[in-house]
């Protein structure tokens, strides 16, 4: 039997630990506080299409006293990766597969400098996913992973080997997954859409789902993205052509009420990935020499708002 350590269960990690169980894996999911006590109490309650029901998954608070996994999935928030990662210390001479599913494009590689004995993957994870009311609710589209590593050319053969296992195993989980030599595109492309609309939406007082009808707003999300793309190419990351256009009619299918999770912390004010998405850009921008006039107007309108420091 796999052993699988699912680190954070929120949404995503909630909905991940719980397929991997009812497909026969044994499970930790990791967690913390209020949440941990919840798990422990009532399980996972998972609606998916409005069909709710209960997985039982073994939940703990740390991975100290347990054996080594033969695989990792971190499925916190971007910021919470470090505190995610530390807890893998005393796991750090073991060698196991270790899956990264958060927002952003950086995870991967932080994750190799802490871990270097672990075969690291991104992974983009397609889907809506929301935990609301400890219910971890997933509707519409079909829950996918695209993973792989971030380090073009990798042939290292164990590495290979876990990584096609990790995939296997999502698979038999009702999760298809694709592996692919080089994660980086995937990432790029849904850095590109998470990281504009998630900071415009917010900084012009608008829902994701009504961005897309607002001339004005539309229009700027649609700079925002084009110089998204100019830095990823400037990086050596290869995006589609028309992977503006195909992101501008995917959003213009939203509903008007849809949010991004980025919107919802930042309007609560509550801890969030702002650093890791929008306020990134600038950063990426520096380092490609590509300018993103936008992206900083964007963050200036967030700043005017109170959303972010200034």
């Amino acid at each position: 039997m796999t052993r699988v350590a699912v680190i954070g269960a929120g949404a995503i990690g909630g909905l991940l630990g719980a397929r991997l169980h009812e497909a026969g894996h044994e499970v930790l999911l990791v967690a913390r506080g209020r949440r941990l006590e919840f798990l422990r109490r009532e399980g996972v309650l998972l609606s998916e299409n409005g069909v709710e029901r209960r997985v039982r998954v073994r939940a703990v608070e740390s991975l100290e006293d347990e054996s080594a996994p033969d695989h990792v999935i971190i499925a916190t928030k971007t910021f919470q990766l470090p505190g995610a990662l530390a807890l893998l210390t005393h796991h750090q001479a073991a060698a196991f597969g270790l899956l990264t599913v958060q927002n952003g494009v950086e995870a991967p590689h932080l994750a190799r400098l802490a871990l270097p004995q672990a075969s690291v993957f991104g992974a983009r994870m397609h889907g809506f996913f929301e935990l609301e009311d400890d219910v971890v609710r997933h509707a519409g589209v079909p829950a996918s992973v695209v993973m792989g590593p971030d380090a073009p050319g990798f042939r290292d053969p164990e590495h290979q080997r876990r990584g096609a296992d990790l995939a296997a195993i999502l698979q038999r989980s009702a999760i298809p997954a694709e592996l692919v030599p080089d994660v980086r595109p995937a990432l790029w492309d849904k850095f590109l859409m998470a990281a504009t609309i998630g900071g415009l939406a917010p900084a012009v007082g608008l829902t994701v789902g009504q961005v897309a009808s607002d001339p004005a707003a539309r229009a700027m999300l649609e700079l925002a993205m084009q110089e998204v793309a100019a830095i990823a190419a400037a990086l050596g990351i290869a995006l589609p052509d028309d992977c503006v256009a195909a992101k501008l009619d995917f959003i213009s299918r939203f509903p008007p009420d849809v949010t991004s999770s980025l919107q919802r912390d930042l309007e609560a004010r509550r801890p969030s990935e702002f650093a890791h998405l929008t306020g990134a850009i600038p950063r990426f921008a520096a380092h490609s020499g590509v300018p993103a006039p936008t992206a900083d107007q964007i963050i200036e309108m967030l700043r005017a708002r109170g959303l972010v420091p200034g």
